[in-house]
């Protein structure tokens, strides 16, 4: 029987929104330099990989009609957007009534981008990449149903590198867009379609301790994966969304995750798994605790060593205070609403 819950990917969530603070932290001067410019980017790329996984995972062997549709759209819509717009709305009205600018809104086309989902500012950038994630997958799931679910995967993933590949040779640039990041959605879709066969696959293979190695072996490469460090040895690194070890190892993460290769059973742990559940609000409102802890430093109420721990701790209180009063129940609030609703029609 397939099992719906892998506990093991709440902890690599956790472990993602704490890549995406301890980068953040580094810009601003609370840790070494050597663990910013890129390494929240790779945190990213796990929330982006893992995205694709579940969307697979749970998705993709349902039939697709309109009662699975609107299913799934009522439980994408309550997991992301009341959080988003809290923040988003928050920051819109404290630059448009009050001159104020948090979290890069600049201009009231920030303002406007931010709440029509169309290119959100600093980490809200990752939220409208999502949404229209989930309006891609629709399409692959159509696929799957079809029984091309492989071969849409393949064709999507080529066009897409291609066309990055070519604008990147002509000096074009993408940045916070789905084109620029649909191939870590597609990894992780790969990985959540085919992961009950994998799974039986590998626990059959001769070459077991081999194939535990490589777990072990991706947790000596973490020393060398961030970009600032790479640079800091004399490698070239592209532009995060098309540089190798950018991309590839938050996929090799991934898999050495879902299928618990070595030392990656850890990410089972209750604390990591915590950390996962409130890994949303966690990540939606550490910046606000950056900004005020950078705005004490600058005054001298506490040195800079303490402003990591100091960071941590208040954004982990912030985002369990975020996520047992307002995002976890608002989430099951609306899901009841629609559900009552749906209910309703269907005796309509």
């Amino acid at each position: 029987m397939k099992t719906t819950h892998l506990s093991q990917l709440d902890g690599l969530r956790g472990f993602a929104a704490l890549v995406v603070v301890i980068s953040h932290c580094a810009a601003f001067g609370f840790l070494p330099s050597s663990l910013g410019r890129g390494l929240g980017q790779m945190g990213v790329a796990l929330f982006f990989c893992l995205s694709g996984f579940l969307m697979a995972y749970l998705y993709r062997e349902k039939a697709l009609n309109p009662a699975s549709l609107k299913d799934y759209a009522i439980n994408r819509v309550t997991r992301v957007l009341p959080l988003y717009y809290l923040v988003a709305a928050f920051v819109g009205v404290c630059f448009l009534a009050f001159d104020v600018s948090l979290l890069k809104v600049f201009s009231w086309q920030d303002v406007i981008g931010n709440m029509f989902l169309l290119k959100g500012s600093s980490v809200l950038w990752t939220i409208p990449v999502e949404v229209h994630f989930y309006v891609v997958f629709v399409a692959l799931w159509f696929a799957s149903n079809s029984g091309k679910f492989m071969k849409s995967i393949a064709l999507l993933a080529a066009a897409q590198m291609s066309a990055l590949v070519f604008l990147y040779l002509i000096d074009i640039k993408y940045g916070p867009v789905l084109f620029s990041w649909l191939h870590l959605f597609l990894f992780g879709s790969l990985i959540g379609a085919y992961y009950e066969p994998l799974k039986r696959r590998l626990e059959k293979s001769r070459h077991t301790p081999f194939i535990a190695g490589l777990g072990w072996l991706a947790l000596l490469l973490m020393v060398i994966a961030p970009p600032e460090v790479r640079r800091d040895l004399g490698f070239t690194v592209l532009v995060n969304y098309l540089d190798p070890i950018t991309v590839g190892y938050p996929m090799l993460l991934l898999f050495c995750t879902v299928f618990l290769l070595g030392p990656f059973a850890l990410f089972k742990t209750p604390l990591l798994r915590w950390y996962g559940k409130i890994s949303y609000s966690l990540y939606l409102l550490h910046p606000f605790v950056i900004d005020g802890a950078t705005a004490l430093a600058e005054r001298g109420v506490f040195p800079p060593v303490i402003g990591f721990p100091l960071v941590l701790g208040v954004a982990t209180l912030l985002a369990a205070a975020s996520f047992y009063w307002f995002e976890h129940p608002v989430q099951i609030a609306l899901r009841r609403y629609f559900t009552r609703r749906q209910a309703r029609a269907g005796l309509a």
